[in-house]
């Protein structure tokens, strides 16, 4: 053979996949970082669905919601690219920007399908670690690692896919103007306060590129849409490598209404509010620990060394976290705060053991 096989490690995702027909596992399943709900307005928008929408190619950069996006962001919506989900959006970053000379910056604990990616494009990796509770990476760790690992292309989710905790505009930027030389990729995928969003930036700094998901915060997941910001110094460049067929004509429609329906993105992040707000109660005095603060579905559930990890006991109880294994941790896991009824039951079992 002239040419040889290349693989990676399968990519890891936290999250079970459905499949069609079949019976879900009889738990309560607190592993995922998707929402539980999802908006009226797109349900409806798909249940008018035409023959036509499923025969027909679509124009997968549709305008309406470049220009959604671009308000929401304050950038112009010629450099916001619809990808499939934001997983496509990670690839076509590395795609643009790494190759097997590239030395890429990781954290641990952050997204684990990051390393798939660097791994995909042969990429040197170099990794940032905290792995003590409340598992955050000091901004000034992360400038100095950039800076003395000579990383040239780094990417981190924000808010955090393990812990939820968010770094602020001011931060990110104080980041990027540090290390000038390097591309940072901000993966905004889990956030659900579009406002705190630090996508601006991409207007002002060529070396920053932010990714953004319709699976999370609007309920989409299994439509698979989402979308990465670019400077336009790079525009000419996802012009050419995104592809044209990228998203589905039902995945334009559902996002359109689901963009536009503000009840439900309030409703949203009221009900995670509230489900932090009783994690941290419950865990307060005791010997578990919830990472405070988050600004997503996410947060990480821990417990005092002398404790049995908090996975292990959890899933006696018929409660499923995602294992801190997933993301670097040795113990304990992410909870998905989503769900009020699921998240009822974890205080309730947390209380008695309590």
């Amino acid at each position: 053979m002239k040419v040889k096989p290349f693989s990676v490690n399968k990519i890891r995702i936290p999250t079970d996949f459905s499949e069609f027909g079949q019976q879900k596992e009889e738990v309560v399943d607190l592993a995922g970082c998707e929402n539980c709900r999802t908006s009226e307005k797109a349900l409806a928008a798909l249940r008018k669905c035409s023959p036509n929408m499923l025969i027909e190619h679509w124009q997968s950069q549709d305008r309406l919601i470049k220009e959604r996006l671009g308000d929401i962001h304050n950038v112009d919506p010629s450099n916001v690219y619809l990808t499939s989900g934001a997983m496509g959006a990670i690839g076509y970053s590395f795609d643009v920007f790494v190759d097997q000379n590239t030395r890429v910056g990781l954290l641990r604990p952050d997204f684990s399908g990051f390393q798939y990616y660097a791994d995909k494009a042969r990429a040197n990796i170099g990794w940032l670690e905290s792995l003590n509770f409340p598992y955050n990476h000091m901004t000034r760790d992360v400038i100095d690692f950039i800076r003395d690992e000579d990383i040239g292309f780094v990417i981190t989710s924000n808010p955090s896919a393990v812990t939820g905790t968010l770094r602020d505009t001011i931060d990110i930027e104080g980041i990027v103007k540090s290390n000038p030389e390097t591309m940072h990729i901000i993966d905004e995928a889990d956030a659900i306060y579009p406002d705190l969003s630090s996508a601006h930036l991409t207007r002002r700094y060529d070396n920053v590129m932010h990714l953004g998901s319709f699976s999370k915060f609007y309920g989409l997941s299994g439509l698979r849409i989402g979308y990465l910001i670019t400077p336009e110094s790079y525009s000419d460049h996802f012009d050419r490598m995104v592809n044209p067929i990228e998203v589905t004509s039902a995945a334009i429609l559902a996002a359109q209404m689901a963009i536009s329906d503000k009840e439900y993105q309030r409703d949203t992040q009221d009900r995670v509010e509230r489900n932090l707000s009783k994690m941290e109660m419950v865990c307060k005095d005791s010997p578990y620990k919830i990472v405070p603060g988050s600004k997503c579905f996410a947060s990480y559930l821990d417990a005092d060394l002398s404790l049995e990890d908090p996975y292990e006991t959890l899933g006696r109880f018929g409660i499923k976290i995602a294992k801190g294994s997933t993301f670097g941790l040795s113990r304990g896991g992410r909870v998905n705060l989503a769900n009020e009824t699921k998240v009822n039951k974890l205080v309730k079992i947390l209380q008695e053991m309590k």
